[in-house]
């Protein structure tokens, strides 16, 4: 049994199953492959990055996207096609996320994502039953929101100050090493989710 009073949930691959070849190919398929070229270095993953720390709105995005392949496609069909990269997030971990309210924890969620992918996860795959996402959740930390991303230190001591939390009473949840270290740095206990329901066996 583990004695937290407050948990961090990051959002792909710990609650949400991604699908990135289903991303890659929807972008190869209207003409911007270029968007899901996984060389740091390449326009796309630098365009991807400004949008993932708020530096350019959606609009702004799609704009640059279509200036950089020459694709001639909407807005709605970039953000389709981006959105292909999320599959579900299982019922099992929705009612994992209901009980753990109810037992009193306080859940937070805390992401490096863009809005075209959150607006989809709160349309789509968050609701159960009666529930949305502000039934988990005491406060969702989106990084285009935030201007910040994992695992840049700012990031995590802003969530312990809006959240007024303290670190040693925290664990946050997260599939990247790098990001699970940085927080350790602060004092937050942490869990790193290698396999897609690893966290589901810890015992709160």
């Amino acid at each position: 049994m583990m004695q937290y009073k407050n948990i961090i949930f990051d959002l792909g691959n710990v609650l949400v199953k991604l699908n990135p070849e289903g991303c890659i190919g929807a972008f190869k398929a209207i003409g911007m492959g270029e968007l899901a070229n996984p060389n740091p270095q390449s326009e796309g993953m630098k365009l991807m990055s400004k949008l993932g720390v708020g530096m350019i709105t959606t609009e702004a995005f799609c704009d640059a996207a279509r200036e950089l392949t020459g694709a001639d496609v909407t807005n709605e069909e970039i953000i389709d096609a981006a959105n292909k990269m999320l599959v579900e997030i299982p019922d099992e971990k929705k009612e994992r996320l209901l009980q753990l309210k109810k037992a009193g924890y306080r859940l937070f969620l805390l992401s490096n994502t863009i809005d075209i992918h959150w607006d989809y996860c709160v349309e789509h795959l968050f609701p159960y039953q009666n529930h949305g996402v502000e039934d988990y959740f005491e406060h969702c930390f989106l990084s285009q929101r935030m201007h910040l991303a994992k695992p840049d230190a700012h990031i995590y001591e802003e969530v312990i100050r809006q959240a007024n939390i303290n670190p040693d009473e925290t664990l946050f949840i997260d599939d990247l090493k790098e990001n699970c270290e940085a927080a350790e740095k602060l004092g937050i206990h942490t869990f790193q989710n290698v396999k897609f329901d690893d966290w589901l066996s810890l015992r709160f």
